[in-house]
């Protein structure tokens, strides 16, 4: 009798710690979920401005004057400048913690954006990022319109 009570409290004391452990696994799982739902929803509600953009310490914000930038949910970005709008892709990848852009040949600036992003710094209204790009370091704040 006491080998059948030894049996069943170490058997309920090994589920319990495996309960545990998988409710840890789970919930690391919808805190990366979580994670990544954030960042889609933060990037793609509203439009975004450049208001800073520079490649070896030399500012180049002029370049994207006028542009305004809405990412979408389905993974494409627009840049839209008057009546004219450029499609690209984006992805953002939560544990790097970076966002890739990618823009069609044909549009110097917007190539500049064409690289993967280092996030350094962001909130709800603001995104700093970092990339090396030929050798330069490039630094990028987006803020929210």
């Amino acid at each position: 009798m006491k080998v059948h009570n030894k049996s069943l409290i170490t058997l309920s004391l090994a589920l319990i710690l495996l309960t545990f452990a998988s409710c840890e696994k789970v919930k690391q799982q919808v805190q990366e979920t979580v994670a990544e739902d954030l960042i889609v929803t933060i990037m793609t509600s509203g439009r975004w401005v450049v208001d800073v953009f520079t490649v070896a310490a030399v500012d180049v914000k002029q370049e994207f004057s006028g542009y305004e930038f809405q990412f979408l949910k389905d993974g494409s970005v627009e840049a839209i400048k008057s009546t004219t709008t450029v499609k690209g892709t984006w992805k953002s990848d939560k544990t790097a913690l970076t966002i890739q852009a990618s823009f069609p040949p044909g549009n110097s600036s917007l190539q500049r954006l064409n690289y993967t992003w280092y996030i350094t710094k962001s909130g709800t209204t603001f995104v700093e990022a970092r990339s090396e790009q030929n050798g330069a370091i490039s630094s990028m704040k987006l803020v929210k319109k």
